[in-house]
């Protein structure tokens, strides 16, 4: 494992270039940017000094994971869902629970505009972070509020039978630790 840690992007992106470069011709390499324009461009700088190229596979780090996530979430019969979806099932949790009359802290902004997207936000990196709904229900202010919604919140996902973005990274995460990883022989460049 080699990292490079500096403030010049060329800097970086020459150490990357260097590495693909002085690889075997026929070694596999997955590049995976911050976007996959990022690699892409990578790729691109690689092609234009070594003419015959092959075997460069590019992504954008979400695009990596979707590509592990699909198997095992087609076996497990879910789907991702986008991020809008995120916000509607936010704001149908948001319903369910002011329905049940049981939000306090929230009750006087849970109308405004802006609070499902907000809730969707907060919700997801709660998931993210691995919190568990059962934690936020001993904290005081919006603990309890955030709690049951929280709960609402995966429910709906069940239902659906849909995965929000912590599911679907750890879905990935699973296929690489169980070895349906099929780019797991690669060389691996990870830009920032």
């Amino acid at each position: 494992m080699h990292t490079v840690v500096s403030s010049s992007a060329a800097l970086r992106l020459d150490v990357a270039r260097r590495f693909i470069l002085e690889s075997p011709p026929a070694a596999e390499i997955l590049i995976v940017g911050a976007s996959r324009a990022a690699a892409d461009d990578l790729a691109r700088s690689v092609a234009r000094v070594r003419h015959a190229t092959f075997g460069l596979y590019r992504f954008s780090l979400t695009q990596l994971a979707a590509r592990l996530a699909a198997p095992v979430l087609a076996t497990e019969r879910l789907s991702p869902a986008t991020m809008l979806g995120v916000q509607a099932v936010a704001a149908r949790a948001l319903f369910e629970v002011g329905r049940d009359s049981s939000l306090s802290y929230f009750a006087p902004v849970a109308g405004a505009p802006g609070f499902p997207r907000a809730l969707s936000r907060t919700l997801e990196e709660l998931a993210l972070a691995m919190i568990p709904a059962s934690a936020l229900g001993r904290l005081g202010g919006g603990g309890p509020d955030l709690a049951a919604l929280y709960e609402r919140f995966d429910e709906q996902f069940d239902a659906a039978s849909a995965v929000d973005r912590a599911r679907f990274l750890a879905a990935a995460t699973r296929a690489a630790v169980e070895g349906r990883d099929p780019y797991a022989a690669c060389r691996l460049v990870l830009l920032d």
